[in-house]
């Protein structure tokens, strides 16, 4: 053991090789050493944590301004959760590492104390650094001091103040611990007690309406039973009318067939009275046409009796007529013979007179 190389470690990790190695410590930086955000001793664990530190990370200006809905709702969604698992895991390997940390002041007290150093223990020490560097959750491991033979002490040991230190600081922790989770039973017992009361109220509401819907129901049961009496009575007067539309339905159509027939033979009356009056018509046209008949056949007879006085008058004038055209046109011929030029004579000419006049 006295060749074993102590490994750079950091966080508590590095502090418990140093306490180790030296007991001269402070309080303060005991306490600020247990209170560090970095838990982890190995890289996986120290990048983890540093990663979902950053990644929370949030970044406040001088002027902060309030925040949108979508930025609560996703902090409150998202980043809460976060938060609070991040500060469970830092709270659970807090407890591991001062529990390791009393652990390996116990063990060293005991080696202080004892008289004769035991192959055991010098096993157990060995074996330390494997068993927390082992461990998911938090790493730590703590580099044992090479065993030195010391003299056997008689009397009592004397008080270590490193270790009554310690002890100070654990009990402060436990008792914050205490105090933390007392308060957050009582948080957790007022909001139970909360829940019940909104349980209870909601509850009677519940009870309230429930017998508001049972009053209701006995209401809406006594309105369908007299629904259904109702209903039971306009059935019976259902069949009543029904039986009366069936006797009114037969009177009508009756009715609708005397109706029928008072017009029918109103119709026949009225068309009687016109075949009557039609007949009438037609006589008296025919008595008109023969009259007309009658009368045309005399005024025929009387046309034709004209017409052939008419052919003998015209025939009597054209007669007439002609007898004074042949007397007309012999003497007109005779004075043309008289006084006609003879067509042999050269010295007869044509003057500018109206035409058939000459000059000898």
């Amino acid at each position: 053991m006295a060749g074993y190389e102590r490994p750079q470690q950091s966080g508590l990790c590095g502090y418990a090789s140093q306490r180790d190695g030296d007991d001269d410590c402070e309080l303060p930086r005991l306490v600020s050493v247990v209170h560090m955000p970095a838990l982890a001793a190995s890289g996986s664990c120290s990048a983890d944590i540093e990663q979902r530190v950053q990644s929370l990370a949030v970044n406040i200006p001088d002027n902060p301004e309030p925040d949108s809905f979508a930025e609560r709702a996703e902090n409150y969604y998202q980043k809460r959760p976060q938060l609070i698992g991040l500060l469970h895991d830092l709270h659970h390997r807090y407890l591991y590492l001062a529990d390791r940390y009393s652990q390996s002041l116990l063990h060293r007290h005991h080696r202080r104390t004892s008289s004769v150093p035991s192959d055991l223990d010098a096993d157990e020490d060995t074996d330390l650094p494997d068993s927390t560097c082992s461990d998911a959750e938090s790493s730590l491991s703590f580099q044992p001091l090479p065993a030195q033979p010391r003299p056997q002490f008689q009397g009592p040991a004397p008080a270590d103040p490193d270790l009554i230190v310690a002890e100070l600081v654990l009990a402060a922790v436990e008792r914050d611990l205490v105090e933390a989770e007392g308060a957050e039973v009582e948080r957790r017992l007022a909001e139970s007690a909360r829940k019940i009361e909104l349980q209870g109220s909601l509850v009677e509401v519940l009870e309230a309406e429930r017998m508001v819907l049972l009053g209701e129901n006995a209401r809406l049961a006594f309105r369908a039973a007299f629904a259904e009496e109702e209903a039971r009575a306009v059935a019976a007067e259902l069949g009543y009318m029904r039986r009366r539309a069936a006797e009114l339905a037969r009177a009508v159509v009756k009715l609708r067939e005397d109706h029928r027939v008072c017009l029918l033979g109103r119709r026949i009356e009225g068309l009687q009275a016109q075949i009557y009056g039609l007949e009438r018509r037609n006589r008296e046209c025919f008595e008109a046409m023969a009259k007309r008949e009658k009368e045309k056949g005399e005024a025929r007879a009387e046309v034709d009796r004209l017409r052939d006085e008419n052919r003998r008058l015209r025939q009597e004038a054209e007669s007439a007529r002609a007898r004074r055209r042949s007397g007309r046109s012999w003497w007109a011929r005779v004075r043309r013979f008289d006084w006609a030029p003879s067509p042999c004579a050269p010295h007869v000419r044509e003057s500018n007179v109206p035409k058939n006049c000459f000059y000898i």
